[in-house]
């Protein structure tokens, strides 16, 4: 191809390009001409720049004028997940370029577009940009018609036939994302949504994009050689949870017809889940289906994680910005360019090892030599690790022809040797997830980004962060150039300082940052058109109209970006617990759940500190150990549900505004909030249930005597509840409890001879521990005061009573013996503790901890009592945070809690409670939180999380997505989650002391009642 060196030539041509395009009304844009590219001659493989693969945002300035670092690099350049042995996080640290490179060849970048954009009007770019130039009026795919009579100058080898890939995409997709011709026949092209990946991509910076995937014709045929929709489609999930290296959710299909157990569970039945495990070297394999199942059994086709099959092709249209008369943004119909990628030959792991491991020594002992790409515009270039790409781009009449070899060369830096690539990829590993619409499987046209959560990044040594997010707040732009003045004004202060509140936004809607305005829409579809007319594409295709002043011209060889330290990528997801949420997808709301939802949901708190805590990719938060200036998590607000069990304290309302309960308050708070009154449900529940009390009152916190053989409960109204006793199946009641006022919290002894409870005096404003025999008879009082007193526990042998003591506004544990006779202040910080546990030998007590000011992100403690309570040892918390701890196993090894998490299970990102469980041990000075695991995160809150009393399963009760209460089973072998209750609403589950029913309150019927369940 010859290429205009000349300035003032290529200036003319520009100026007789736009002349054409706004005809002589100097407004109107004529009709472009059909076949423009048709007479160019792209058989050249001459470059202007040699070094094109390296893209113009690689000269970005990483210092701004006022010395501030920015650091966009890190997006691309990441240390890399094996089998891409790229690790090209260095490249975050200096401009490791070649000497010829290292002078910025992007002219493009540093000129003006002013006076061309503004001749162009905005009705003349929309017209045009409506136009499609890929499919005819009748459907007919434009480029592949071109081709069929190749033009002398795009034949490189000279035999008459176009040799390259010929599109053959309609895009006329079905509700699937399956793309199908005219016919209706399916082309085995499959569109995917995916999260755009920063920052070249999103529309605000120039372009929409879509991808299609298709794999190769094996994979679509079952084992007769046929085509097999349902096969394909199985493939497909196979692939996803291979690049993605997690659990994929699918419709229900039939293994025993397949030959291959999908959801590892030892036989072949009726499977819903694509279950990852691929660990050859430890006999853990995992097998396509159909025919391609065969040709991997034979050799012939390969599997492994992180790689995708020979023959996989992908397809991605580069569009421009399409603006509706209301304001929307779309893609628009016509391409801006069509890129193709087709896996041509499998490497293995060792093979890309020994070929990244060449590529080093190459650069080490060569630094100033530059890639070389073999292929040419007909069969496109290869990367060197088995796939081949090709492109489509704009003539200056606006028809898509072939990329010149120049023109490809500027996409093969990207998919070559990049560390953030999965197998030369980047947007597969970022499809959306099973439990998303459509599970992913769709294209833009048919939903747009509006209402997309922001995806998540997992960042070396610092947790999870949003991913765009935290790319403006460490980029400090919304671009790689520092460009888009638009994106910057809307979340950054002219002091350069973020805008948290608007981050708060784009966490619960991409397009807020990476949708355009409508005039920024247009002027970037303006300045690309120009480009376009020039077939300047080899000066650089970014759509800047004025002349960018953050990259480089220059730069010296080793030039430091000044950046301190890499920032490394390790994982992208969609959510929180990714793979959990898919397989339980967020429900669209019936009109009872909507209703259900209107009453459980409480207005919404701000999230905890951002620039102290941390978050990992299960979305429990833990104190921050990583730091870099401005840049902070940016916690969503909290979904407040009702609280079932906090203690009525008399006069701290502000409580109420954040715990609602349903249950008696003392009676100057009860103004304090509505109560929550959850709606009366018309079902009938599966199962063999059974209501115990049926009273007006409030039946709460059933507890079962250590037999087995009778249930204590609290009963009453509002000022006036009472501790009753009832055998097992219901008969017997009979209140135990008759003072003034209200008595709660209800506990057995060991011996089941005596019961430990609490109680508050509205008339004398006494707060009092007391035990009384389970005949009512014998009362003894362990403390009684005007101090606050919280719920107290006996120690397992009954000798000893813990409970937590407010005095001085300062909350602090006690423990005094059962008789009454004498007790110890065990804390004297000025942080709140309360909550005491004994563990089960009695040796330990967990309570929680709040430290001044910071109520909401409590911690546990642990005390060792072992040598009695005069001097206990300490032992602080290190694990999740913000938690209370519920219970412990019977063997005193595992605690399970609730936690503050940050949960995607309501459709979008908030912070909720969810049980957890963990491991915990004591050394030194500090209780070590390990293997700590969310167990229910389909949940949108729970609490109440119990120990079984053999020690393998945890009951516990939380919020579904119809916002109703219900009881909820966690199997520790299994690691799965079953659902015990349906009807609901259903709090404070209770084992049995054998483990076969669990008792518990609930309002199914309008009223808070005690029930009871078997467990099977």
């Amino acid at each position: 191809m010859k290429v205009i060196k000349h300035p003032g030539l290529l200036a003319l041509l520009l100026l007789l390009a736009i002349g054409a395009m706004v005809g002589s009304s100097g407004g109107t844009m004529a009709p472009a001409r059909p076949t423009a590219g048709a007479t160019m001659d792209l058989r050249s493989k001459n470059m202007v720049n040699e070094a094109a693969y390296i893209p113009s945002m690689c000269w970005t300035k990483t210092e701004d004028s006022r010395g501030v670092i920015h650091n966009p690099c890190f997006t691309c350049h990441t240390k890399s997940t094996e089998p891409n042995y790229t690790n090209d996080d260095h490249l975050q640290l200096h401009y490791d370029f070649p000497e010829y490179a290292r002078t910025n060849r992007w002219t493009n970048l540093f000129k003006s577009r002013t006076a061309q954009v503004a001749a162009i009007r905005d009705r003349d770019i929309i017209r045009y940009v409506r136009q499609n130039n890929y499919l005819d009026s009748k459907k007919g795919i434009i480029p592949a018609s071109l081709l069929k009579n190749v033009p002398k100058g795009w034949d490189f080898n000279g035999n008459g036939v176009w040799d390259g890939y010929t599109p053959d995409a309609y895009f006329n997709f079905d509700s699937e994302g399956f793309d199908k011709d005219p016919n209706g026949a399916f082309t085995g092209w499959r569109a995917f949504a995916y999260y755009p990946f920063p920052a070249t991509f999103w529309p605000t910076n120039g372009s929409t994009s879509d991808v299609l995937i298709r794999l190769n014709t094996p994979f679509r045929n079952n084992s007769s050689g046929e085509f097999d929709l349902t096969i394909y489609k199985v493939n497909l999930a196979i692939v996803e949870a291979l690049m993605k290296r997690r659990d994929v959710p699918i419709a229900a299909v039939d293994e025993i017809g397949l030959g291959v157990d999908l959801d590892k569970n030892g036989v072949l039945g009726t499977a819903t889940m694509i279950r990852y495990d691929w660990a050859p070297l430890e006999g853990r394999n995992m097998s396509f289906v159909g025919q391609a199942g065969q040709l991997q059994a034979a050799g012939i086709i390969h599997l492994a994680a992180g790689l995708f099959p020979e023959g996989t092709e992908f397809l991605s249209s580069l569009r421009y910005i399409d603006v509706s008369n209301t304001g929307t943004i779309a893609p628009s119909p016509r391409m801006k360019e069509l890129r193709y990628a087709k896996k041509r030959s499998w490497l293995s792991y060792i093979d890309l090892q020994m070929a990244a491991g060449a590529v080093r020594k190459d650069k080490f002992d060569y630094p100033d030599r530059l890639e070389i790409f073999l292929g040419d515009v007909e069969q496109g270039l290869s990367n060197g690790q088995g796939w081949v790409y090709q492109g489509f781009i704009e003539d200056s009449g606006g028809d898509l022809r072939p990329q010149t070899y120049e023109e490809t060369v500027y996409c093969m830096g990207c998919h070559s040797a990049l560390g953030i690539t999965t197998d030369g990829n980047f947007s597969f590993s970022r499809k959306f997830d099973a439990g998303t619409y459509r599970d992913g499987w769709y294209h833009w046209t048919q939903k747009g980004l509006k209402g997309t959560i922001e995806p998540k990044i997992e960042i070396e040594g610092a947790g999870v962060y949003p991913e765009y997010s935290f790319y403006l707040m460490y980029n400090r732009a919304g671009d790689e150039l520092h460009e888009n003045t638009e994106a910057y004004q809307k979340f950054f202060t002219p002091d350069g300082k973020i805008k948290a509140d608007i981050l708060k936004l784009l966490n619960d809607d991409v397009t807020v940052l990476l949708h355009p305005s409508p005039k920024r829409a247009l002027m970037l579809n303006k300045a690309y058109r120009t480009i376009v007319a020039e077939q300047s594409f080899i000066y650089g295709r970014d759509a800047t109209i004025a002349p960018t002043t953050n990259v480089h011209r220059q730069v010296e060889f080793g030039q430091s970006t000044k950046i301190a330290k890499a920032v490394n990528t390790m994982s992208t997801a969609g959510r929180f617990n990714a793979s959990k949420i898919a397989a339980n997808p967020v429900s669209t709301l019936s009109s009872t759940s909507l209703e259900n939802a209107a009453a459980v949901i409480g207005s919404g708190m701000s999230g905890p500190d951002g620039t102290l805590y941390s978050v990992a990719k299960d979305g429990l938060i833990y104190k921050s150990s990583y730091s870099m200036k401005d840049v902070f998590f940016p916690f969503p607000d909290r979904l407040t549900l009702p609280a079932r069990t906090i203690v009525p304290l008399a006069d701290i309302a502000p409580c109420y505004s954040c715990h609602r309960i349903s249950y008696s308050v003392p009676a100057e708070n009860l103004s304090g909030r509505d109560m929550y009154s959850a709606p009366t449900l018309g079902g009938t529940e599966n199962g063999a249930l059974k209501q115990l009390t049926d009273s007006a009152d409030t039946d709460i916190y059933p507890q079962w005597s250590p037999d087995g053989t009778k249930i204590a409960w609290v009963s009453g109204a509002p000022g006036r509840s009472h501790i009753w006793i009832m055998n097992r199946d219901g008969s017997g009641k009979r209140q135990l409890t008759s003072a003034t006022g209200m008595q709660g919290w209800p506990e057995w002894s060991s011996d089941g001879a005596r019961i430990l409870y609490w109680e508050y005096n509205e008339t004398s404003k006494l707060y009092a521990i007391r035990t009384i025999r389970i005949d009512g008879t014998s009362i003894i009082t362990i403390a009684e005061t005007t101090d606050i007193l919280d719920r107290p526990v006996w120690r397992p042998d009954g000798q000893y009573v813990a409970y937590a003591k407010e005095s001085n506004a300062n909350w602090d544990i006690w423990v005094a013996k059962s008789d009454g006779s004498k007790s110890w202040r065990m804390t004297t910080s000025p942080a709140m503790e309360s909550n005491p546990l004994w563990n089960p030998d009695g040796t330990k007590i967990a309570y929680k901890v709040a430290a001044s000011g910071a109520y909401n992100l409590t911690e546990e403690y642990f005390l060792d009592v072992e040598n009695g309570f005069d001097s206990p040892k300490v032992f602080a918390w290190q694990g999740p945070q913000s938690i209370q701890m519920s219970g412990w196993s019977p063997d005193g090894k595992m605690i399970a809690y609730t936690a503050e998490t940050v949960s995607g299970t309501s459709g979008k990102d908030r912070v909720s409670y969810l049980v957890a469980v963990s491991d915990v041990s004591l050394s030194g000075s500090t209780a070590f939180a390990t293997s700590s695991t969310v167990i229910s995160a389909t949940t949108l809150g729970d609490r109440g999380a119990l120990f079984s009393p053999d020690g393998k399963q945890v009951v516990f009760w939380g919020w579904d997505q119809s916002y109703r209460a219900l009881l909820w089973i966690y199997d520790l072998s299994s690691k799965s989650v079953r659902r015990l209750t349906s009807e609901g609403f259903d709090y404070n589950p209770r084992w049995s002391p054998d483990g076969k029913q669990i008792v518990f309150e609930s309002n199914r019927n309008g009223n808070l009642d005690i029930w009871v369940i078997p467990v099977e």
